[in-house]
């Protein structure tokens, strides 16, 4: 797609995050539906397939299925499965090992001890500029 890309930039148009990024299947977990259909629009603007559920127990129904998202962006704090226990079970899975996962919360990343690494990390409040940046850095095309 570099022609594309580069077709996008002489004309002076922007580059979506679907054009310039190499994973645009999103899975989007969080508890708070606003911040929720918010940040699902930002990214469906964006050309990115996002799947939005709001708890750890559909997170989880969505990596079990036929076609797991290339990243997966979780909310740690939520009741019943957190964002976590998802994230721990991407990176325990071998069938999600190329899942990119980005957390958000509310707390600083040295207050928070995880079972597993997340890629990134979105320490609210953040704008849509930090969670564009978060997902070039994870998926950009290389």
């Amino acid at each position: 797609m570099e022609g594309l890309d580069g077709q996008h930039a002489a004309m002076g148009e922007e580059v979506t995050l679907g054009e310039a990024l190499r994973c645009n299947r999103v899975l989007l977990v969080e508890d708070d539906r606003a911040l929720l259909e918010l940040l699902t629009e930002y990214m469906e603007l964006q050309g990115l397939e996002v799947s939005a559920v709001e708890s750890g127990e559909a997170a989880l129904e969505e990596l079990r299925g036929e076609r797991p998202p290339a990243v997966a962006v979780l909310d740690l704090r939520m009741p019943g499965i957190s964002g976590g226990e998802v994230l721990r079970y991407i990176k325990q899975d071998p069938r999600l090992s190329g899942v990119k996962v980005a957390v958000m919360t509310g707390l600083h990343p040295d207050e928070i001890e995880l079972a597993a690494r997340p890629d990134e990390f979105l320490v609210k409040p953040f704008d849509v500029d930090s969670l564009g940046a978060a997902l070039t850095r994870m998926c950009a095309r290389g």
